[in-house]
């Protein structure tokens, strides 16, 4: 028995199949393409963009299974779940799902894009969960501090970002410097070739809500004021936003478990996988004085992927029968 899953978010278009036991048969995934020196994509030319990658990752799904052994399809309708939650792309993933679900005559199981990551982030460390426990999704798109019940499917939003989100931090501060958008990678790529003296930046945060515009508009100063942009500079600029990122992360994450006395964190989505701010923050020495414990999802299952969707309707299928799904 298998488990098809489908997201298509702003820059990724995903189709996964797992098995009962959660063994990964299928993982496809394309990037959208972005132009160089653009900042991003409208959601028309993502959902464009999907109609045309989509079709061959799901003639590549199918023929990886036996259609007859699909019980249900996993698909991300939403970007999170509460209401009034939209965006224009996933309804890309979603019309596939209606049509694979007549065509082969399986239900569809909605969740939403971060229920993804949650599922696939702790899927890929092999960590469950008993109690409560936190969540910090950062992204692109999102940062955001989670208190999880998965008894209860609850998810609470309890801090992260009241303005731009870390991703979008990265990216503006990137594409300012010449790196191509998305910027993160190729930003933490430079850190690494060269050993940059970090630049102290004004760090934002009240309890468990942080800020990154002032520190943006900072960096931006100074990248203004700087007349020899080469790759060392880049580096320099870059380590220090990631420092100031993590740093405010700390901070509300101190301060999220100090109210909730929740220990358990585990770090989703594309910006948590970076290598300075996964390694601060998992040897923070002021969050193992309280006792809290980091787990940071595996780098390929942080990104944008359709693996959390599949698993998310095998569980559904097992312990509802699918009855929670739309057909």
């Amino acid at each position: 028995m298998y488990f098809l899953g489908i997201d298509t978010s702003c820059y990724t278009s995903s189709i996964a199949v797992v098995d009962i036991f959660d063994n990964i048969i299928y993982d496809g995934r394309k990037l959208l393409e972005v132009a160089t020196n653009s900042k991003g994509l409208r959601q028309s030319e993502s959902v464009f963009q999907h109609s045309n990658n989509l079709p061959k990752l799901c003639a590549e799904a199918m023929d990886s299974v036996d259609s007859k052994q699909i019980a249900c399809i996993g698909v991300s309708t939403k970007p999170r779940l509460v209401e009034g939650s939209y965006m224009p792309v996933f309804t890309s993933g979603h019309n596939l799902a209606k049509v694979i679900s007549s065509c082969i005559k399986v239900p569809i199981i909605e969740c939403s894009h971060q229920q993804g990551h949650i599922i696939a982030g702790a899927w890929s460390i092999n960590k469950q969960y008993a109690d409560n426990y936190l969540v910090y999704h950062i992204s692109g798109g999102t940062t955001e501090l989670l208190k999880v019940d998965d008894k209860n499917q609850a998810v609470e939003i309890i801090g992260g970002t009241e303005d731009l989100n870390a991703g979008q931090y990265i990216d503006r501060v990137g594409v300012s410097l010449g790196v191509k958008f998305p910027c993160g990678k190729e930003m933490d790529k430079l850190c690494s070739a060269f050993k940059a003296n970090s630049i102290e930046l004004p760090i934002s945060v009240r309890n468990t809500v942080l800020s990154f515009s002032g520190p943006e508009s900072h960096v931006q100063r100074l990248i203004q004021k700087e007349t020899a942009v080469d790759e060392a500079f880049k580096a320099q600029i870059a380590v220090s936003v990631f420092l100031n990122i993590s740093k405010a992360i700390e901070k509300t994450i101190f301060n999220a478990s100090s109210h909730t006395k929740i220990k358990d964190v585990l770090m989703v989505g594309g910006v948590a996988s970076n290598s300075i701010i996964s390694k601060i923050l998992q040897d923070s020495e002021k969050l193992k004085g309280l006792g809290i414990h980091i787990n940071i999802s595996k780098p390929q299952y942080s990104s944008d992927n359709a693996v959390g969707a599949a698993i998310y309707a095998k569980r559904a299928y097992q312990n509802f029968g699918g009855l929670n799904g739309q057909h």
